[in-house]
């Protein structure tokens, strides 16, 4: 088989969605509690604000502990430390399926590959096989996010789906009347 009919044959069995949530918390948790048929979800622009309060000796009222939305049926799948910036991606892995039939798999974060806001790299162990989803926001006010999606040495024995808010136009895929992005190209 090859690389793009075991993809098709995965997705197919693993139901992935990729939205941007536009830093929405309410749509967020509204989403993760009505995806029923969904075992991964890929956000990009996810909510991520203060959740709770650590105790620290030298502020009195505590530093907040900043993270994503919660839901008890998904597994949150941090982008790892971001140099004190806010993640533009997230990732969400339902922990019990609904369906009876549905494939186990296992996530697992990538770190070592990339360590970016704007990226996050995911292996995804199903069955016998192991295959990689790349979930990206471009922030076209950091110039940095695009140049670490291209940077990344994509292996090409392994099943890759590049994925995300790429916030590009190009006459390939946009309506005529809208003007290309002047990095489409290096897309």
């Amino acid at each position: 088989r090859t690389d793009h009919e075991l993809m098709a044959g995965v997705c197919r069995q693993l139901p992935i969605a990729s939205v941007n949530m536009r830093k929405s918390n309410a749509i967020t948790h509204a989403f993760l509690n009505s995806a029923h048929n969904i075992n991964l979800i890929l956000i990009q622009e996810p909510w991520y604000n203060a959740i709770g309060t650590a105790r620290r000796d030298n502020a009195r009222q505590g530093v907040d502990v900043l993270g994503g939305a919660a839901s008890p049926a998904w597994e949150i799948l941090d982008p790892g430390p971001t140099n004190g910036g806010r993640p533009k991606v997230m990732a969400y892995a339902r922990k019990h399926s609904h369906d009876s039939n549905a494939p186990k798999f296992s996530v697992v974060p990538r770190l070592d590959i990339a360590n970016h806001r704007c990226l996050q790299v995911l292996d995804i162990v199903f069955g016998n096989e192991q295959w990689r989803v790349i979930n990206f926001y471009h922030d076209v006010r950091d110039n940095t996010s695009l140049a670490a999606l291209l940077a990344l040495d994509i292996d090409a024995t392994t099943p890759t789906l590049v994925i995300g808010d790429f916030n590009t136009h190009s006459p390939s895929w946009s309506p005529a009347d809208v003007s290309r992005s002047n990095w489409a190209g290096r897309l």
